[in-house]
């Protein structure tokens, strides 16, 4: 007569494999959600970017009275367009580099926007931040004035280079 059922043996040996097999579908899980989650965070950034240069196109190809002032390293661009990201008709948009961060910052407002910007005014004024750590940000509006050539360096990304051909 012989009894059925395991050894110590195979019962210790069935229980090394399933710890075995414990660690390395525990290891994969983690390196999946680490992976998911750098995904994640670029997809954000590339979003973040392409929102940031589409606005910027639309308000210099929607706008008039388009001022550009050059500086060493910096731009500010002032203007009057129909693109709004607040609903405001007709709106006076400005983009300049702050010093903090060195942040390329979008201003929106109902009435013109004269720099700096003085307490009283500033509620009325949307600020929206759309790149930190900038390196350069130039404006060059061509010698005819329908066409403008956009360079912008963000620390640890490739230069963009891009002109706005305005209707």
């Amino acid at each position: 007569m012989t009894k059925k059922g395991f050894t110590l043996v195979e019962i210790l040996v069935s229980i090394v494999l399933l710890g075995l097999i414990s660690v390395f579908v525990s290891s994969t899980i983690y390196q999946t959600k680490n992976n998911n989650k750098l995904f994640k965070d670029k997809v954000f950034k590339s979003t973040k970017n392409e929102i940031f240069l589409d606005t910027l196109y639309k308000d210099i190809l929607l706008s008039s009275n388009l001022n550009i002032s050059n500086y060493k390293k910096y731009t500010i661009i002032q203007l009057l367009s129909n693109n709004s990201v607040y609903g405001i008709s007709h709106p006076y948009i400005a983009w300049l580099v702050l010093k903090q961060n060195n942040t390329i910052v979008r201003l929106e407002s109902a009435k013109k926007i004269s720099l700096p910007i003085s307490e009283n005014v500033q509620k009325f004024v949307y600020m929206d931040t759309a790149q930190k750590n900038c390196q350069y940000f130039q404006a060059n509006l061509s010698k005819d004035k329908k066409s403008v050539l956009i360079f912008i360096k963000i620390k640890k990304q490739k230069p963009i280079i891009y002109e706005i051909n305005k209707l």
